[in-house]
């Protein structure tokens, strides 16, 4: 499994978490020995689509599909049962083995799984028989795609994520503190952070950075961007307990000490309200995101998503709408408020001062390897990630676009913030045993609390985390080892 990467959490949050619908494919062998034959309009067929559900495949892809194409019968396999498994990449393997689907829907992690396994089907015969323009797609989208697939190219995916520095230029100016700007370093944004007074509480509440994640990381991003992995798998060692780590340890736990930097409240803990959009997208309105919204942060490290709600609260096309406590019966409060801002690239490290590792693949559209169907397949795939369906997303849809000439539509903001760096690969492609991320960064960010609190100090805390974090992966390997 790739190391667990939580998205947001906390005391008054409103997070967003594209849920990129997902499937899998069946039976060994994809080859690119013999490129895919064309489809023409008149010709008919089927195409068995693994999807999240009939409607909003049909809302997205599949009605625009099917009127360049009439003759051919689609059929939607649903997976929202995936979701709910334990584990999904088992449980698509068996919708696949079941309902042969011929197109499907991917995860970054089932990609990888059933590209390892030969379940699926290799495109570059037939991108380089129809010239299909991969050169117009992000290169850390090809980069990622190929290297969970061994080097060959088993999918295509229309978006990706990314995450940018977002900063209140009120903020910023009414305090006498110089904006951010593109490639700062870690060490320059924790430093604009702490130039910020703090106050924690009340109305007028007021902290540098915003961090809705676990204690652990941010300072995981910030260890990764400089090249550090606190575990290894291959050798079954953790290594944090170093002086690389231990002085990106001091620094952010003396930001949590200070309020300049977020503390990240207890897991999920308070989450309110989630409601899912066209079946791609879920928003989660918790009791921590809202800080940079209204107000009350100057800066905070988000995805896209934040982009199109900033400054819409009810009005959002979502239909989102939050309510304060103690707002008045018969309408929500909207606690968002108006003020001037922008983005800038995540912080990197001068060290490796072009990549980052907040890119993931949002959605991934492969070919079972085994489908009888391979023409509809391929056409579906070129619609799903070629120019068209790009350049009319652009108008419409918040999602960040693989085709960079069809970024999205930003109302004069720095969109380019988030497609500016590429792919850390190696800290992205790192594997560890099942559940061990998350453990560990559970385990983690409860010793990082008592260094905060006072109770012990960083030395302290990374002797605890460097034993217990060993103790973890050892165990997680056995486990693994075992199945």
């Amino acid at each position: 499994m790739k190391r667990g990467r939580k998205k947001k959490a906390g005391s008054m949050i409103l997070s967003l978490l594209l849920t990129a619908a997902l499937s899998a494919c069946a039976a060994p062998g994809g080859t690119a020995d013999n490129a895919v034959s064309g489809l023409d309009r008149e010709d008919s067929g089927s195409l068995k689509v693994a999807y999240f559900d009939e409607q909003p495949f049909l809302m997205q892809y599949g009605n625009a599909f099917q009127a360049m194409f009439p003759n051919v019968e689609l059929e939607v396999v649903p997976i929202d049962s995936v979701f709910e498994s334990d584990d999904p990449v088992a449980e698509m393997e068996k919708l696949v083995e079941e309902q042969k689907p011929d197109v499907i829907y991917l995860t970054e992690e089932q990609y990888s799984a059933l590209a390892k396994k030969g379940q699926l089907y290799d495109l570059e015969a037939a991108v380089k028989q129809d010239e299909f323009d991969i050169d117009g797609f992000h290169s850390s989208v090809i980069e990622l795609l190929k290297a969970h697939g061994g080097g060959k190219l088993y999918g295509l995916s229309p978006s990706f994520s990314s995450m940018a520095l977002y900063y209140n230029k009120n903020l910023f100016d009414a305090h006498g503190v110089p904006y951010p700007t593109d490639g700062m370093s870690w060490e320059e944004v924790l430093q604009l952070a702490s130039r910020f007074p703090v106050k924690k509480d009340g109305d007028d509440a007021l902290l540098g950075l915003f961090q809705t994640t676990d204690p652990f990381e941010l300072i995981r991003m910030i260890g990764e961007a400089k090249g550090l992995l606190y575990a290894d798998a291959d050798s079954g060692k953790v290594s944090i307990d170093t002086p690389e780590w231990k002085e990106i340890f001091r620094s952010v736990i003396d930001g949590y000490k200070s309020g300049g930097i977020s503390m990240p409240s207890a897991a999920d803990g308070g989450m309110g309200m989630m409601r899912s959009f066209g079946g791609r997208m879920a928003v989660r309105i918790g009791p921590d995101m809202v800080s940079f919204m209204t107000g009350q942060a100057a800066m905070a490290i988000d995805d896209p998503m934040l982009m199109n709600m900033m400054g819409r609260g009810e009005k959002s096309e979502f239909g989102l709408s939050v309510k304060q406590e103690g707002g008045k019966e018969g309408g929500p409060a909207n606690p968002f408020k108006d003020f001037e801002w922008d983005v800038v690239t995540v912080p990197v490290d001068p060290s490796q001062p072009d990549v980052t590792g907040t890119i993931s693949l949002t959605d991934i559209f492969s070919i079972n390897a085994a489908s009888e169907n391979l023409p509809a397949a391929w056409e579906f795939l070129k619609y799903a990630a070629g120019e068209q369906l790009a350049k009319t997303n652009a108008k419409s849809s918040p999602v960040l676009s693989s085709r960079t000439a069809y970024k999205p539509e930003a109302d004069g903001k720095n969109i380019d913030a988030f497609y500016a760096l590429n792919a850390n690969v190696q800290s992205l492609l790192q594997t560890l045993p099942e559940g061990f991320a998350e453990s560990f960064a559970q385990m983690a960010s409860e010793q990082i609390k008592k260094a905060v609190d006072g109770t012990q100090t960083v030395d302290e805390a990374l002797a605890a985390i460097q034993s217990q974090g060993q103790d973890l992966l050892t165990k997680a390997k056995a486990e693994t080892d075992q199945e």
